[in-house]
């Protein structure tokens, strides 16, 4: 017996160890070597909605809160593709991006935006913004660049020991949650992190609940769905007005689910839940909310195709 298992142990734990290594390889090595940035060194910081940005916008004349909603970019737009967006989206309160904005979390790709964003028709616009698993970068510990909370501040109020940038915002008649998905590998943190986000939408104070992740709850395709964040999210965010998410480059809708591609390395999929609507083409939104004054407030979420601008579906959620 003692000769066997002095065989079967040091088998098991090499077989185990080759096989993790098999499967991290490209983790490990796999990892393409940082482009040099060549041009200027730009330090901006995108700015993001304080309590003061919330006030000014409920008190001013126009009608209501319009937000601008992108999906994973992967560091496609140019400047000229954010002034397209602006004038078709004029006058955007803020700009929503559910991550994978960046192809890599690399200070390259950094640069890459804050170039293409710099003096576009969007600078200045407050963003409000979730990592992907693009910004992460890869191995047994998915780590996020402090770049990340230097370009993209946010408000301190996310579950606390919790690593990543998970946060929410209020906006008039609107609180937003953001919850960052990648590294809730361990049970302690996402116990913590369901906690806090029964807690957020719990003191909403009837505002419309609108929760913005890369990993979506329900996945478009076959091999996409990500099994964790949907045992772990479905019921409570089933109970939220607006759950918008990426990852899948495809768009989908099943209310109050949301799946939104923008421009990254788009992949027609086979659908897999054949929810109400789909659509392969990269797309954006604008979240629209009716004016507080108003009698009955109400939630407008309409999607358009990139390419064209054309409308391909909406969403309302009213509350009286």
């Amino acid at each position: 017996m003692r000769k066997w298992l002095k065989i079967a142990i040091p088998t098991i734990l090499l077989a185990g160890g080759a096989a993790i290594c098999a499967i991290r390889w490209q983790a490990w090595f796999g990892m393409p070597a940082e482009p040099q940035w060549n041009g200027e060194t730009i330090d901006y910081v995108f700015p993001y909605p304080t309590s003061e940005w919330s006030d000014s916008v409920a008190a001013s004349p126009q009608d209501g809160l319009r937000l601008l909603v992108l999906g994973d970019i992967h560091s496609q737009l140019t400047r000229a593709d954010y002034d397209t967006l602006a004038a078709h989206v004029p006058n955007a309160d803020a700009v929503i991006q559910i991550g994978d904005w960046l192809e890599r979390g690399q200070d390259y790709y950094y640069q890459l935006l804050l170039r293409e964003w710099t003096n576009s028709a969007l600078y200045g616009t407050p963003v409000i913004t979730t990592p992907g698993n693009h910004e992460y970068s890869k191995g047994f510990h998915k780590t996020l660049s402090p770049v990340w909370d230097h370009a993209f501040p946010h408000p301190n109020n996310g579950p606390k020991e919790v690593p990543g940038a998970s946060y929410y915002v209020d906006l008039p008649n609107v609180r937003l949650i953001a919850i960052d998905t990648n590294p809730l590998v361990r049970i302690v943190d996402l116990t913590r992190t369901m906690t806090w986000l029964r807690q957020a939408m719990n003191t909403a104070g009837g505002r419309y609940i609108v929760v913005v992740m890369h990993h979506p709850v329900l996945s478009v395709a076959k091999g996409r769905a990500n099994v964790l964040v949907y045992s772990a999210f479905r019921r409570a965010l089933g109970e939220a007005d607006l759950v918008i998410a990426g990852h899948d480059h495809s768009y989908m809708r099943r209310t109050p689910f949301v799946v939104l591609n923008t421009a990254g390395k788009n992949k027609p999929q086979q659908y897999k839940y054949h929810p109400e609507v789909t659509d392969s083409a990269p797309v954006y939104g604008t979240l629209e909310v009716s004016k507080l004054s108003s009698p009955s407030s109400q939630l407008r979420f309409n999607v358009y195709r990139l390419n064209d601008h054309t409308l391909i579906d909406s969403i309302y959620v009213k509350h009286d």
